[in-house]
């Protein structure tokens, strides 16, 4: 397949135009059966990142007892792939502009198996936090992938394939903690990174079968001060607004990762207007049309970020009657006596009806199923209507169910009943965002730019995601659930039960990082004058 290599075609808006060529590598021509392999070669090595990262975050507490060294810095087994990953996503889509989509996809995916082995294989805290810090460049894929849908797949699919490329095939939502509950309950943690090496090895080779190069390249040589500013500067915030919960949010130790975060990006706007073939376009975020996008991104993927937090936050605590007896026999122990003895010197403060005392396993068959499958159905009907009638109002609803199903969260989120219920709004906000927020990108940028502003789409809803978890963890903590004791002078002691949160802290949480940033969003939506047309699988540009 010959290369086309595409200039930049410059428009009053500054946004580019379609060009012919645009059109060489389409695959038009090909049968069902072929598109829908492409599609699923595509799907499925989409899944790695967001499969090893559900499975990591379920198995962290028993990666620690093999990590004794780590100490409370065991939770950078997860922290490194949102640093490392919001740092390079722009970078990995610009790459794919530039080298190849499939060729970036195919290296990125080479180094994710190289960290996943040195995972497997490592009994060193440093090396291991090395094999995920390689594994995560691989968080880019995701982005180029969008590219390669534009590039390749006919234009009335598009809109559908962006959809289904988005929600996925549910491996990581429904099988995910089906896999790492059976894998950790008969083998180690180590498991989880073997597992991951034969299924990524399994979903490369079918993706390197089935999938064509596209044949569109942007002529560009690579920025490297630019990327290696922006990078530090995503980075180093990134790590401040993880870890300001736990490190303190006004140390100085901590204040120094955002101080220089914020004097690199500093530096990579300024350099970015110096030089002549930039990294990342900045004109583009001059469109109100793709700054809108952006921040919708942030405040959209903060709210999905932090609603996936809620759920194992609260269903997993132990039931009130267990887990208070488990304290009471604690203090017992502690004081040398029987539980009866302290039992009436011991009483709780909070509200934790909402516990249902879940395992991995139950807590996926009764919630984490049901709306990932809500999301999986939605995504194709809402990639349908944006190619019918157009991306903004799919956007729209999505926007207004995020917030319909945060709202009815806020009072009604105690029972696994009420969360499923609620839960189908939540998968009809995930289907259609993921349906048409990419789409509506993907007409808005033109063809050789679609890399790097998806990487930008990624990277600003990782800050979002960090923004929301950083806020989640001050609001739960400002909430806890309380043990107090009452000693024979008469003085009481007040113990604050790790990771144990009154019910008020969800509620809050479920308006103040749910309602609001999707209300947000939603205005930001209602005031694009772009998608009102049906999607056109990024044939042109809007005016």
């Amino acid at each position: 397949m010959t290369e086309q290599t595409i200039p930049p075609a410059p428009q009053a808006d500054g946004l580019g135009s379609r060009d012919p060529s645009e059109d060489a590598g389409r695959l038009d021509g090909a049968s069902t059966g072929r598109l829908v392999l492409v599609l699923i070669a595509l799907v499925t090595l989409s899944e790695i990142i967001p499969l090893q990262n559900l499975m990591i975050g379920v198995a962290i507490p028993k990666i620690a007892t093999g990590f004794p060294q780590a100490g409370a810095a065991i939770t950078w087994a997860g922290t490194i792939m949102g640093v490392v990953g919001g740092a390079t996503i722009a970078l990995v889509g610009k790459l794919g502009d530039v080298w190849g989509k499939k060729r970036v996809v195919a290296l990125a995916t080479l180094l994710f198996l190289v960290g996943t082995l040195i995972c497997a294989l490592t009994d060193n805290w440093a090396l291991f936090l090395t094999g995920r810090g390689i594994g995560a460049l691989a968080s880019g894929i995701a982005a180029v992938e969008y590219g390669l849908v534009r590039d390749l797949m006919p234009r009335r699919w598009i809109p559908i394939c962006v959809a289904v490329l988005g929600t996925g095939f549910g491996l990581s939502a429904v099988a995910g903690p089906l896999i790492v509950g059976a894998l950790t309950d008969h083998y180690s943690w180590r498991s989880i990174f073997w597992f991951m090496l034969v299924y990524t090895c399994v979903a490369l080779a079918l993706f390197l079968a089935a999938v064509p190069e596209s044949p569109l390249r942007l002529r560009s040589r690579l920025d490297t001060p630019g990327a290696l500013l922006f990078g530090a500067g995503i980075g180093l915030s990134l790590i401040y607004l993880s870890e300001g919960s736990s490190w303190g949010w006004g140390t100085m130790s901590n204040l120094g990762y955002l101080i220089a975060g914020l004097a690199c990006l500093a530096a990579f706007l300024l350099w970015e207007r110096r030089t002549e073939q930039p990294m990342m376009e900045l004109r583009l975020l001059r469109a109100p049309k793709v700054l809108f996008l952006m921040l919708i991104s942030l405040l959209a993927t903060g709210v999905l970020s932090v609603m996936s937090l809620v759920v194992p936050y609260m269903f997993e605590t132990p039931k009130a009657a267990v887990l208070d007896n488990q304290l009471l026999a604690g203090v017992a122990a502690q004081a040398h006596t029987t539980v009866a003895a302290v039992a009436p010197l011991v009483h709780f403060e909070g509200d934790i009806s909402y516990a249902a005392g879940f395992s991995i396993l139950q807590l996926a068959v009764h919630v984490s199923i049901w709306t990932s499958v809500f999301g999986m159905v939605f995504g194709p009907i809402g990639g349908y209507l944006a190619r019918r009638i157009g991306t903004r109002l799919p956007l729209i609803i999505s926007l207004v169910a995020f917030v319909v199903a945060a709202a009815l969260w806020v009072e009604w989120h105690k029972t696994w009943q009420q969360q499923i219920s609620i839960g189908l709004a939540f998968g009809l906000a995930f289907g259609f965002f993921f349906a048409s927020a990419p789409n509506l990108l993907m007409d808005t940028v033109p063809a050789q730019r679609q890399g790097v502003s998806s990487g930008m789409f990624a990277v600003f809803g990782s800050i979002g995601t960090a923004v929301t978890t950083a806020l989640f963890t001050a609001i739960v903590a400002a909430h806890p659930y309380r043990m107090v004791i009452t000693q024979p002078t008469g003085a009481t002691t007040t113990t604050d039960i790790p990771q144990v949160y009154d019910n008020s802290a969800y509620s809050l949480v479920y308006l103040l990082l749910g309602v609001v940033p999707a209300a947000l969003a939603l205005i930001l939506a209602l005031a694009l004058r772009t998608g009102r047309t049906p999607a056109r699988g990024g044939t042109a540009v809007e005016q």
